[in-house]
């Protein structure tokens, strides 16, 4: 009787043991993977910020082509008044000329700077979608 149960301690012992293994096995899996989300997580976080950062630059940029593209039409439409009003000993032609050079002037600048404001919009808006998206699988990654 005394060598079964101290045969059924061992085995019990022997079963505890086995099970604390499991569960530090377990354990560290657990920690490994954490880890490994924390680490994506992060990644994430950096890219967005990259991102973040990028379309503010280039709105900075944007603006700033805006402005100097402001004071370019300012100056243009400044030289034309000014060539109206002080150049009549010019020929008729003369002042024809430099209309129109300004005129195509002014209309070059406006379609770069709408094709600027399209190009920053399109990326604002991929940025937008680029965020909603690692939103989703960042909520699809925790519900999991």
């Amino acid at each position: 009787r005394a060598r079964e149960e101290a045969e059924q301690i061992q085995k019990e012992e022997e079963e505890h043991e086995a099970r604390r293994i499991a569960l530090e096995e377990a354990s560290r899996r657990a920690r490994e993977e954490a880890e490994r989300l924390r680490k994506e997580a992060e990644g994430r976080e950096a890219k967005r910020i990259a991102q973040e950062e990028e379309a503010s630059e280039e709105a900075e940029q944007i603006q700033k082509e805006e402005e100097e593209h402001e004071a370019r039409r300012i100056a243009l439409e400044e030289a034309s008044r000014r060539a109206r009003e002080g150049r009549r000993s010019d020929s008729r032609q003369m002042r024809k000329n430099v209309k129109r050079n300004e005129a195509e002037q002014i209309q070059k600048e406006e379609e770069e700077h709408e094709a600027r404001r399209i190009a920053l919009e399109e990326a604002s808006r991929r940025a937008r979608l680029r965020k909603e998206a690692e939103g989703r699988e960042a909520k699809r990654i925790a519900q999991e």
